[in-house]
This record gives C-alpha cells, sequence and structure tokens, in this order.
C-alpha cells in the first residue's frame, strides 16, 4: 500500500527526531568552541522543524 501524505510527514518527523538526537550526541564529544556554536543553531533549527513537522502531521491526522 502506497503512503499517504501523513505517512510521509510522520516518516519526515521520525529522520528529524533521529537528526536532533545526533546533534545532542555531537554537542557532547565537541570541543572547539565555535563548532559547539554552530551545532547549537543546526539543533535549533531542527528543533523548529520537528515542531513544524510535528504540527503539520497533527494537522493532517484531523482532516
Amino acid at each position: 500500500m502506497q503512503k499517504n501524505a501523513r505517512g510521509f510527514v510522520q516518516d519526515s518527523c521520525t529522520s528529524l527526531t533521529a537528526a536532533k538526537t545526533s546533534l545532542e550526541q555531537a554537542l557532547q564529544t565537541v570541543e572547539k568552541g565555535s563548532n559547539r556554536e554552530r551545532i547549537e543553531q543546526s539543533l535549533q533549527a531542527v528543533e523548529a522543524a520537528l515542531g513544524q513537522c510535528d504540527s503539520t502531521a497533527s494537522t493532517l491526522s484531523q482532516v
């Protein structure tokens, strides 16, 4: 069976959650301050995208 839009959005949310976890792990191992800042910025962007993705998935499941 082919996925619908909600299925693809949920897959995206799962991928973003994995990216968030990886970035959090990267923060535990980074040594250089400038690299830490870049990772933190990436983490914030992924968290924002994850929030939007969750919102979209929730909206699609209500439609």
